[in-house]
């Protein structure tokens, strides 16, 4: 009877405009805390270098932290009492443990996982015969990229309880990249007037470029280029600047052909 009057408290407080805006307002305030906290994050790691795991890691810290609190204070406003609702959590805590038990178990192997310090955001691994590099590694789940450019998510429970293979750091750090080049234009002398650009760059390893044609278009033959990388946390730079080099020679070459 208490819990059925708490109810109809707060939704007699939920009709009233002064709240309604409120709670608008935490919704909205709770968004850019986590977006300020995430600019922050990377701006850190800019200056001090840090892994993206650990980007990852603080970054649901901050996100749970604030969906948290703002669930509390929305509460609050609606005039709901917080301890006996904690109090009741107490009472089917274990119902709702029973009910849950992947979703802890991958919880507290995702804090080993990541205090563990092996696996970590672009490192190349292979367990329960999926192998790619890793792009996340969360509370939860771990996610990676296969060879064919797939998403795997894999449940921190299956890397606690298997044995899993690691590779070289550098191993499948591979940027592919598919652009279709103008009729008429060399590929090879395509290919050796990319690697002369590519190659200048630190985080580009030299001597390692593939580029095969996928298919031939209206509007020329759609090649796919790839290039390995020393880190895995130039993969997206590193893509955004295949493509303008790309791009500048496609214009270069229509240049000359006018």
């Amino acid at each position: 009877m208490k819990y059925t009057i708490q109810i109809l408290n707060a939704l007699l407080h939920l009709f009233h405009l002064e709240n309604i805006i409120y709670i608008l307002l935490i919704i909205i305030g709770g968004f850019i805390c986590i977006k300020v906290g995430d600019k922050i994050l990377t701006k850190l790691e800019q200056k001090f270098d840090l892994n993206l795991t650990a980007h990852y890691l603080f970054k649901d810290i901050v996100k749970y932290t604030v969906i948290i609190v703002a669930i509390a204070w929305i509460l609050h406003v609606l005039g709901i009492n917080l301890e006996s609702i904690l109090i009741s959590l107490g009472v089917v805590g274990i119902a709702i443990g029973f009910a849950s038990q992947d979703i802890v178990s991958n919880f507290i192997s995702g804090v080993f996982v990541i205090s563990d310090k092996r696996i970590k955001v672009g490192e190349v691994i292979e367990v329960n015969n999926f192998k790619g590099t890793i792009k996340k590694v969360g509370f939860r789940n771990t996610i990676m990229i296969n060879q064919d450019n797939f998403e795997i998510t894999i449940p921190n429970s299956v890397l606690s309880k298997n044995i899993y293979k690691m590779y070289k750091p550098t191993e499948d750090h591979r940027l592919r990249i598919i652009a279709t080049l103008p009729h008429g234009m060399n590929i090879p002398e395509f290919k050796e007037a990319l690697d002369k650009i590519m190659y200048e760059y630190n985080w580009v390893i030299s001597g390692r470029t593939t580029i095969f044609s996928k298919d031939y278009t209206e509007w020329g033959p759609k090649v796919e280029v790839s290039y390995w990388i020393t880190e895995y946390k130039y993969t997206d730079c590193g893509k955004v600047t295949i493509l303008e080099n790309i791009n500048r020679l496609i214009d270069e070459y229509k240049k000359q052909e006018k």
